[in-house]
C-alpha cells in the first residue's frame, strides 16, 4: 500500500474522480516545479510533460489557466487576443488564492475556483 497523499495532492485526486477519470495521482520525492524537473523525475521526454501557467487578465483580474506542451513557449500575445485583454502578472499570492497552489506545483484539474482554461500542445500558444 502506497503512502496517504498530501492534501493539495488529494484534492487533485478527488478532482479526477469527479470528472471520472481512474487516474492515480502519485507524489515524487524529487522537485518537479519546471517541466525539466518533471521530466527527469518520470524519465521522459520534456515535451512529454504538460505544465500549468496561470496569467492574470489585466482588466478582469481573472485568472487564465495555460497548459502547454513542457518543451514549447507560450506566445502571450496569442493568450491575449484568445482571451481579448492584456495579461498582468500573477504573482505568487494571486495564484494560490485563485487557484489553492503555489506557483510550480499548480495542477490541470482541482482549483480553487473555475478558471478559464486554454491548452495547446504542438504549436505555439
Amino acid at each position: 500500500m502506497s503512502d496517504p497523499l498530501s492534501s493539495s495532492a488529494q484534492r487533485v485526486q478527488d478532482a479526477l474522480a469527479r470528472l471520472g477519470l481512474t487516474l492515480q495521482v502519485v507524489e515524487l520525492p524529487d522537485s518537479t516545479r519546471t517541466a525539466v524537473e518533471a521530466a527527469q523525475a518520470i524519465g521522459c521526454q520534456v515535451g512529454q510533460i504538460v505544465k500549468s501557467l496561470v496569467f492574470k487578465g489585466k482588466r478582469s483580474e481573472r485568472p487564465v489557466l495555460v497548459a502547454a506542451s513542457g518543451s514549447n513557449r507560450v506566445d502571450e500575445c496569442k493568450i491575449e487576443a484568445l482571451i481579448s485583454e492584456p495579461l498582468g502578472k500573477a504573482d505568487a499570492e494571486f495564484v494560490r488564492q485563485r487557484t489553492g497552489f503555489v506557483i510550480g506545483g499548480v495542477p490541470p484539474v482541482g482549483h480553487s475556483e473555475q478558471l478559464e482554461t486554454l491548452a495547446r500542445f504542438t504549436d505555439r500558444i
